[in-house]
């Protein structure tokens, strides 16, 4: 049966609990509806989430049969557990409210829809409140967001203007529609799988207007993809937890073929299969292509890993700018307070954990007040934990400006691996990439693997200011290993120590956050704010100017940004401003100044050695980077 997942995505305070509850209610999944204010929504189940009244964790619910519905959270704080659920949707609705507009973080919204190309509908809320205008927030969604953007009304669907715009999006509709044809059904379905067509709805979830007619343009326009059983088995996580007995759960989609109760996936044995909808579950001994499911028994899966015939693993693209220290309460053992924090870092992985062997610290990335609030009450209701964090600094990033050959080799006694890496730039944003390109006949295939997940499990840094490494491809191009004394581990060591052995080669270039802002201000105000984002190294280009206040768009590096919103509503007496977004990572602005206060030195990092091992007369001998190549076993 062909099946639909769709995810409610949306700023926050935009009313998608409330649609959730309005939807699952229309279709009888839920008898009475819940209110955030009552503690009773059927998917914000969890205590944290009851108490605060926001949605922190994805959730799912059948609507039906055909539709399954993702809940995401709203708050930019827990943005990249949104972003994660992008990977198993087949549609999506993007929720505004009708009397703040379109936000910054809406804007996000729209393009990582765009980026992932989900079909989408767009449903505007609160209609019901006053001085709302249909046709003006029509017009802005067409402005801001997309032209194809149309009105999909039960009193606009099919009428003379709703044809004549439907038919301008695509030239064979066009034909059809000079001919003499109006757009169809079908015409209609396909625009909006294609991402070229966006209805829009327009209602009040909290009064169930427009709810009936959402549902009804979901079943009869968005695409349901027909999938084949009887393909190679394939699947991806989305998603990791926890549930109230502590089992560990993997969410997932099954992209292909069928998974079966006591299958192995990587040498690890599925014990069970549930099928969620809210809190409940039903046990089932398969799942089809098409569906999402939770699994029990795998240990090793995280967000992202896929297994089967898909290969290409997802990574988000929304993280936090900042780190920050974690202040440990006395008499808890580093160690402990690095496992607890891992275990966090297993269902929120955008927390991306990291602990200095230097400088015995552990640090975490935080999104802003509310996740570093949350987090903090996981750590005490769940494990009786109370910390504290250190005041953030700047989460740098490097990349390199040339290809590169890294070598590493490992052979104490009785131990032998070699590795040869090409390390090469990619475009900014790109992430990391890992490929293989040798014959079976060089190196057998499970040991190619191992290496590509030694690349993968670990965050690798570089060589300028310990740094997290982005934006480049690392390419096994070849290797060698021994029939009696390699082992697993031997692999990881010669994979880590020759990505560093390559980078000490490279031009590497240092990266810095940058944000991308909105603006709004009192048009008197215009000079004095441009004149700022100049000297904070930012650029500024004016959009708009009506009725005494402009628009100003930009970007400029996060490190400069520092409380310049209270710096803002001063000079503009409380009538500006200022939307911020992390837009990525350009070459650092005052890179100099950065690595001189950063004063990393790659040789004594003892975590991450760029050095290799080899073995002469019986032992083992350090070889400096340097000279590796000197040394190596493979030309």
């Amino acid at each position: 049966m062909a099946k639909l997942i769709v995810g409610i995505l949306a700023h926050v305070d935009a009313g998608k609990t409330t649609l959730s509850e309005s939807l699952l209610y229309t279709t009888g999944t839920i008898r009475n509806l819940g209110r955030i204010e009552s503690k009773n929504t059927f998917l914000d189940n969890n205590s944290i989430e009851r108490e605060r009244g926001i949605t922190i964790f994805s959730k799912q619910a059948l609507l039906n049969e055909k539709i399954t519905l993702i809940d995401t959270p709203g708050h930019v704080d827990f943005s990249a557990e949104m972003e994660r659920t992008l990977s198993v949707l087949d549609a999506a609705i993007l929720l505004i409210n009708a009397s703040d507009g379109i936000q910054s973080h809406t804007k996000t919204l729209w393009s990582l829809l765009r980026q992932h190309k989900i079909p989408t509908l767009i449903f505007v809320n609160k209609m019901d409140m006053p001085d709302t205008d249909k046709s003006k927030l029509l017009s802005k969604l067409q402005k801001s967001l997309s032209a194809a953007i149309t009105d999909f009304s039960k009193e606009a669907v099919f009428s003379d203007l709703f044809n004549e715009q439907v038919a301008s999006l695509e030239d064979g509709v066009m034909e059809k529609y000079l001919d003499g044809q109006n757009p169809d059904e079908k015409d209609i379905a396909k625009l909006i799988s294609s991402g070229i067509l966006f209805p829009c709805l327009f209602g009040s979830a909290l009064k169930m207007i427009g709810i009936d007619e959402l549902l009804h343009v979901l079943e009869e326009y968005f695409p349901t993809l027909e999938y084949s059983t009887s393909d190679e088995f394939g699947c991806t996580v989305y998603k990791i937890s926890k549930d109230r007995q502590n089992n560990r759960l993997t969410h997932l989609k099954i992209n292909s073929g069928i998974l079966k109760v006591k299958e192995f996936l990587d040498d690890e044995k599925v014990n069970e299969i549930r099928i969620y909808s809210g809190e409940k579950f039903q046990q089932v001994k398969e799942v089809e292509a098409g569906n999402i499911c939770t699994v029990t028994g795998l240990k090793n899966s995280y967000a992202g890993k896929t297994y089967g015939n898909v290969h290409e693993e997802k990574t988000t693209i929304l993280e936090s700018p900042l780190i920050y220290s974690v202040v440990i309460p006395e008499g808890i053992d580093v160690s402990k307070m690095l496992s607890v924090l891992r275990d966090v870092e297993d269902q929120l992985p955008e927390i991306s954990v990291n602990y200095s062997e230097q400088t015995q610290e552990i640090y975490v990335k935080l999104m802003g007040q509310v996740q570093t609030e949350v987090i903090k009450q996981i750590l005490l209701e769940d494990y009786k934990i109370n910390i504290e964090f250190g005041e953030g600094r700047i989460a740098y990033k490097e990349t390199i400006a040339d290809s590169v050959i890294g070598v590493g080799h490992y052979e104490p006694l009785k131990h032998y691996a070699e590795v040869h890496l090409k390390i090469k730039p990619l475009p900014r944003g790109s992430g990391m990439k890992y490929v293989s390109d040798i014959s079976v006949d060089e190196l057998d295939t499970n040991w190619q693997r191992l290496i590509l997940t030694h690349l993968k499990e670990k965050t690798h840094v570089g060589i300028l200011s310990g740094s997290p490494i982005t934006d480049v491809e690392i390419e096994v191009i070849a290797g060698r290993a021994h029939l009696k004394h390699t082992e697993g581990g031997d692999f990881r060591q010669s994979t880590y120590r020759a990505i560093r052995h390559g980078l000490m080669y490279s031009k590497s270039i240092l990266l810095e956050p940058i944000y991308f802002y909105e603006a709004v201000i009192p048009e008197v105000s215009i000079g004095r704010f441009m004149s700022d984002m100049e000297k904070k190294h930012g650029s500024s280009s004016i959009e708009e100017i009506s009725e005494g206040f402009a628009v100003l768009q930009g970007k400029v590096p996060v490190s400069t940004m520092k409380n310049y919103i209270t710096e803002l509503r001063s000079y503009t007496k409380g009538q500006g401003t200022l939307s911020l977004r992390l837009s990525g990572y350009e070459k650092c602005h005052n890179e100099k100044e950065v690595l001189e206060e950063i004063n990393y030195n790659p040789d004594a990092d003892l975590e991450n050695p760029s050095s290799s091992v080899f073995c002469s007369h019986g032992a083992g001998f350090v070889v400096n980077w340097d000279k590796v190549n000197d040394f190596k076993h493979i030309n």
